[in-house]
């Protein structure tokens, strides 16, 4: 009966936590759309177990821990990425964050990390990187361009990168501008601390050395930020690429 109320009580908080974001700022992703799916199955779980056999019971147990094992080892590598931090790099990557219709909070956050980083070093080199429209902008780079120009960044220290649209192009791309102009490899990626792991991996791939600036997330957005992260880390495993 405990064991029944406390999956009916996860279930619960998960459906809340899950659903926030939607609710909120209008935020739909497999983040939270695989979360509150899972809510749903354990609060259901929780509610009828007693209609499945001990035999099912076991092998959902075996698959959750091995899920939970699979969720622990990213984590730490997450926590190992965003914990390298950035000293003294002189090409800063600001990677652009999927928004739909609007400019999204997280998007903000990382440029005002990179102005942090770019006002005490002011003779790197910024890559703006984002090739997403929004409602009032061509792409994320040029949005992060402007912004940057206001928290006084030279518009001669940053190129805009304005064709990717995911976090592999980001990276791609960004490499080939370094390439191009001569650039240090050893970079500086600003972006979501629950995102340093992927970026690092990608700037792994392409033969840069990534260290993190690291920009804050919204408490209540963070586990769906932080489920479709997962989501997509085992995705990147999978393709290599």
């Amino acid at each position: 009966m405990i064991l029944r109320i406390l999956l009916m009580v996860i279930g619960i908080t998960g459906i809340i936590l899950f659903y926030l974001p939607l609710g909120k700022k209008g935020i739909i992703n497999y983040g939270n759309a695989v979360g509150m799916i899972v809510s749903v199955l354990v609060l259901l779980f929780g509610t009828f177990s007693w209609l499945f056999s001990m035999n099912f019971k076991i092998v959902l147990c075996v698959i959750v821990l091995l899920i939970l094992i699979l969720v622990i080892v990213i984590n730490m590598k997450m926590v190992n990425a965003k914990n390298n931090i950035a000293g003294n790099e002189d090409v800063v990557i600001v990677l652009g964050c999927s928004c739909k219709s609007s400019i999204c909070e997280a998007l903000n956050q990382r440029i005002k990390a990179a102005a942090r980083y770019l006002d005490k070093h002011p003779d790197s080199v910024c890559i703006a990187s984002g090739g997403n429209t929004t409602e009032f902008y061509d792409s994320e780079a040029e949005y992060i361009a402007i912004e940057l120009a206001k928290y006084g960044v030279p518009k001669s220290k940053i190129i805009v990168e304005n064709k990717s649209k995911n976090t592999s192009e980001n990276i791609q791309n960004s490499k080939r501008i370094i390439d191009e102009k001569g650039l240090s490899k050893s970079v500086a990626i600003a972006t979501s601390e629950y995102h340093q792991y992927r970026a690092s991996l990608y700037a792994s791939r392409c033969g840069l050395k990534a260290k993190a600036i690291n920009a804050s997330t919204t408490k209540y957005m963070y586990p769906t930020y932080f489920t479709r992260e997962i989501i997509a880390i085992v995705a990147s495993w999978i393709r290599k690429k």
